[in-house]
C-alpha cells in the first residue's frame, strides 16, 4: 500500500509539475528553452542536436519550439547570443570591484571566466570551436563568435595600454600579448575536455601569474 500510495503521489507531483510548466509566462519559458538547448549542445556537437532532442529536453512539443524559434539555427543563434550576453553583462558587474587591481579589466575578465567555468563559460566555448570547425559557416552565429573575441581583444588591449602608459606596465608588444591571453584562455577550456582536467580556476590563477611576471617590472 505504501509503495502504490507513493506512486500516486509522484504522479500528482508530475501533473502539478507539467501544469506549472504549461502556465510559464513565455519570456520565462523562452529562457528554459535556452538553458536546455546550452546544456545539450554543450556536450553533444550541435550538428547532431535535433529539434526533437530539444523539445525532449524542455519537455515541450516541438510545434511549441518552432512557435519561438523559426528554425534550430534561429535556436542556436539565441543560445549563443544569450550566454554572450550573461557572460558580458558579469564581467561588467565585476569591473568596479576590479579598480585596484594591477590587472585592471584583464583581471575583472579572469574573474567572470573562472566564476562562470562549470556552467556557462564550458559549454559556450564547445559550441564556438563546434561552429568554427564546421566546413560552411552559419554567417550570423559567426559574426557572434568573432564579435565575443573582438570584445576580449579590445578590453586586453585597452588594459595593456591603459597600464603601459600610467607606468605600471613595462612595455610590450601589445597585440601579440592580448592573443596570448585569449588563445590561452581558449586553451584552458578545451584541455579541461580533452584532458578530463577539471581545474579552470586554477589555470586561470596561474594565466594571471604568468601574465603579471610579463607586466610588471
Amino acid at each position: 500500500m505504501e509503495v502504490a500510495g507513493s506512486d500516486e503521489r509522484k504522479r500528482k507531483d508530475d501533473e502539478l509539475a507539467k501544469v506549472a510548466r504549461q502556465r510559464l509566462d513565455p519570456s520565462r519559458r523562452i529562457e528554459l528553452i535556452l538553458d536546455a538547448t546550452l546544456g545539450l549542445v554543450g556536450t553533444s556537437h550541435f550538428s547532431v542536436v535535433t529539434m526533437r532532442d530539444i523539445a525532449l529536453a524542455c519537455d515541450v512539443n516541438v510545434a511549441l519550439l518552432y512557435h519561438y524559434f523559426s528554425s534550430k539555427d534561429h535556436l542556436i543563434r539565441a543560445v549563443l547570443s544569450r550566454a554572450l550576453s550573461i557572460i558580458t553583462d558579469d564581467f561588467e558587474s565585476r569591473r568596479a570591484a576590479h579598480e585596484n587591481d594591477v590587472l585592471g579589466d584583464i583581471g575583472a575578465w579572469f574573474a567572470t571566466h573562472a566564476a562562470m567555468a562549470p556552467t556557462m563559460m564550458s559549454r559556450m566555448v564547445k559550441l564556438m570551436s563546434d561552429q568554427a570547425a564546421q566546413p560552411v559557416k552559419d554567417p550570423e552565429l559567426d559574426a557572434l563568435v568573432q564579435g565575443f573575441y573582438r570584445f576580449e581583444r579590445d578590453l586586453t588591449l585597452s588594459t595593456l595600454t591603459d597600464g603601459m602608459a600610467r607606468g605600471l606596465y613595462r612595455p610590450v608588444d601589445k597585440d601579440m600579448l592580448a592573443r596570448f591571453v585569449g588563445l590561452h584562455l581558449d586553451g584552458i577550456f578545451h584541455a579541461a575536455e580533452s584532458r578530463g582536467e577539471i581545474r579552470i580556476p586554477e589555470d586561470i590563477a596561474d594565466l594571471r601569474v604568468v601574465l603579471e611576471g610579463q607586466l610588471l617590472a
